[in-house]
């Protein structure tokens, strides 16, 4: 991935209409691409030049398009991510106590190893935070 994707990426954080307008821009590149590729693919040769020039122009659109799908399935993933916690979140609050709540946690911090529990706070302390 690029390093300008990446830095878009963080910028956007667990923002999911950011995070859904970039997916878009990436979709409406990725078709704006496809779209010349095709011109590319059917024109004369004299527009676009000839064998080499003409292969490398080629090359270059697909390598493209493949940053593009690379790039779309990190922001897909983490929408998938931040709707996964949202489903868990609103499970468990909407269909148990928060006396279990308190109890499952007694209980994790006993069954589970020191860095199994905290990482499983961490990830709790990310859920809460994306909401």
């Amino acid at each position: 991935m690029h390093q300008n994707f990446t830095i878009t990426l963080q910028a956007c954080g667990k923002d999911k209409n950011k995070l859904s307008a970039l997916l878009s821009e990436i979709d409406a590149e990725k078709r704006s691409l496809k779209s010349l590729l095709s011109r590319l693919s059917s024109e004369p040769e004299r527009s676009y030049g000839r064998g080499r020039e003409r292969q490398v122009k080629i090359r270059k659109m697909k390598d493209k398009l493949s940053f593009l799908t690379e790039e779309r399935e990190a922001v897909r993933e983490r929408l998938g991510t931040m709707k996964m916690d949202a489903k868990a979140l609103n499970r468990a609050t909407n269909s148990r106590s928060i006396d279990f709540a308190h109890a499952f946690i007694a209980a994790a911090e006993r069954l589970l190893p020191d860095e199994m529990f905290l990482e499983l706070e961490s990830r709790a302390a990310d859920i809460l935070s994306s909401e």
